[in-house]
């Protein structure tokens, strides 16, 4: 029985978005018994567009999601973690597939906590081949982790710096540019709150400067945001 498969691909080198397509076609090629109907984007926002627009049909079957992408900030969309937490509220049947650089194994534990992708490797370990056979796993309801991804996620974070949710909302909003009258808008606590909230950020990451910028590329550096 024929099927024809609804792929949405989120990734902003086109490089890599032509060699999941290629990828897509090949096993095609192979089944004769699939196909698939591809699109694409390479921003937060175009990826935030197509995705409502799925939610009308509930028949997307695929995210190949990358973590690293241009943020928008109208829409509150920092990165493809942000996506992919979406996508899952929107769309539950849909399998995603995360292909990223990242090897830090806070970000990589956060990425699986916030919305459990069912296939997740890491761009320096697979070729073409490794793009065929994630590709396949996924569609077949198999998990699919390459060896970067089960390495980083089986060592110990080390740094040992514990965020909370609002902790990691302030460092986001600082690194998207937010002044305290921001803050306040966008953060249900008060001045004084923020405040103590930041000084003890600086506290947790040994920092001895007041500098929010500081504050944001330590958080950076550490993989929290």
């Amino acid at each position: 029985m024929h099927k024809t498969y609804n792929v949405l691909i989120i990734d902003d080198h086109p490089f890599v978005i032509d060699g999941f397509e290629r990828a897509l076609h090949f096993i095609a090629n192979q089944s004769g018994t699939m196909s698939f109907r591809t699109h694409s984007s390479t921003c937060c926002k175009t990826a935030y567009d197509k995705l409502q627009n799925y939610t009308t049909s509930q028949d997307l079957d695929l995210v190949i999601l990358d973590i690293s992408l241009p943020m928008d900030k109208s829409l509150k969309i920092s990165c493809g973690k942000d996506l992919g937490i979406l996508i899952r509220k929107w769309l539950p049947n849909t399998k995603i597939l995360v292909c990223t650089m990242h090897v830090n194994s806070y970000k990589l534990r956060q990425i699986l906590n916030a919305f459990d992708p069912l296939g997740f490797i890491n761009k320096a370990d697979v070729n073409f081949q490794g793009f065929v056979a994630a590709i396949n796993d996924v569609l077949n309801n198999k998990l699919h982790y390459s060896q970067t991804i089960i390495n980083a996620i089986k060592q110990k974070s080390s740094n040992q710096i514990n965020l909370d949710d609002y902790d990691i909302l302030i460092l986001k909003e600082l690194a998207n540019g937010a002044k305290m009258n921001d803050l306040l808008k966008l953060i249900h606590l008060s001045k004084s709150g923020i405040d103590k909230r930041k000084r003890l950020l600086k506290v947790k990451f040994g920092m001895d400067t007041n500098s929010d910028r500081d504050l944001v590329l330590a958080a950076r550096a550490k993989g929290f945001i």
